[in-house]
């Protein structure tokens, strides 16, 4: 570069001729400043939120030294964007500045739905449509993120990379581990639950009322004489499982210690709930009703215990928690629960849309009621022989 050129490049233009008419050109500002607006324009777009990464790792992302980035952080915080340095503590973006980036530019980003798989099972891919149209109407659009994180112990590192690479208005977890939803939680993201979430969690939700229903489907069983209860449960203890069986035990206590509940894992398989059958009806006390906590299960149930000349409900009582549209092709007709779709769906998106305004949740989180549909399989529980 020659020497008018480095000296083309370093002068300060106060106007350009462009079609004959004369335009100012922006200032040139000097580094430290430029840092400082590049700060301002992440935590405006919903990049950062909450607090503030270590110094080490915005150094890297802006790719300046760090007296430059303490410099532009110490005009923000001179500016009132974020707080003042603490020992051993991280800056934190005011709360101010949180609201008005929501109500104006992040609107603009995705809402994103992350989850382990893709959506497959049906009435979930109903209540995500409905709040996906909700949502677009509102101007927003919701994407479908799937990573493969959801087994990890620690899996901070990879939330930290998905969080910067993936900017998102709002974030919404299902299915989520509890890691995942701790992390989400005391990084101050704006997050909300379509689940429920584990104890150690403080996010808003929207949930079925899983113990609801089976408090419901346990005291139709101990009105018909079923004493020992058994429930399919999947290998991973989640709020929804612990919510179920919840709900069966506080309706066996009713009974007091003549009620028992039995639990069966299931690894998703068919195989894990044909064996748990096996385990099952191999017991002394064989269970006389069977409570299923996912629609597949029931396909496996009539399937094994038809091969075993076991009748329902003559033998063992069968109710599903959960619902899909091919019950209603089952043979006798499956007792099940029906989820409100259009409450669901409503209900999380206007949380979601109060959490992009405002960046945060002020309605009380929800646990949807399940509507009971009565089917062929409950039935006397047997005479013990």
């Amino acid at each position: 570069m020659n020497r008018e050129n480095v000296r083309s490049a370093e002068l300060l233009y106060s106007s350009s001729i462009t079609n004959g008419t004369t335009h100012r050109m922006p200032r040139r500002i000097s580094l430290v400043h430029e840092t400082a607006r590049t700060l301002k324009e992440w935590i405006s777009n919903g990049v950062l939120t909450a607090k503030l990464p270590g110094e080490l790792r915005l150094k890297t992302q802006l790719g300046v030294g760090r007296d430059t980035l303490r410099s532009a952080l110490k005009l923000l915080a001179n500016e009132g964007w974020i707080s003042t340095s603490g020992k051993g503590s991280q800056r934190r973006i005011e709360p101010g500045r949180i609201t008005s980036q929501l109500t104006a530019v992040s609107r603009r980003l995705p809402v994103t739905f992350l989850s382990p798989h893709a959506i497959e099972h049906r009435v979930t891919l109903l209540e995500m449509a409905d709040t996906e149209s909700r949502l677009m109407q509102q101007g927003l659009n919701l994407r479908f993120l799937s990573p493969e994180i959801f087994h990890l112990k620690n899996p901070e590192r990879q939330l930290e990379n998905l969080v910067e690479t993936h900017p998102s208005s709002a974030w919404i977890l299902f299915i989520s581990s509890e890691p995942i939803q701790r992390w989400f939680s005391q990084r101050g993201v704006p997050t909300f639950l379509y689940e429920l979430p584990f104890p150690s969690v403080d996010l808003p939700y929207v949930a079925s009322d899983w113990e609801g229903a089976a408090f419901h489907a346990g005291i139709q069983l101990l009105r018909q004489g079923h004493r020992v209860i058994g429930i399919f449960e999947y290998k991973d203890r989640r709020p929804g499982l612990l919510a179920m069986e919840n709900g069966l035990k506080r309706a066996l206590a009713s009974v007091g210690t003549e009620g028992q509940l039995a639990v069966f894992k299931d690894d998703l398989s068919p195989a894990s709930v044909a064996r748990s059958l096996e385990s099952a009806f191999s017991r002394k006390e064989k269970p006389t009703a069977l409570v299923l906590s996912r629609a597949a299960q029931a396909l496996t149930c009539y399937s094994w215990l038809a091969s075993r000349g076991i009748r329902v409900p003559a033998d063992v009582s069968l109710v599903s928690l959960a619902n899909d549209s091919w019950f209603k092709d089952l043979h006798p007709t499956i007792c099940h629960y029906q989820p409100a779709t259009t409450l669901m769906s409503r209900n999380i998106a206007d949380r979601v849309l109060e959490l992009i305004a405002t960046g945060q949740v002020t309605r009380k989180s929800l646990r949807v009621e399940l509507e009971y549909i009565p089917g062929a399989t409950i039935g006397p529980a047997p005479l013990a022989t």
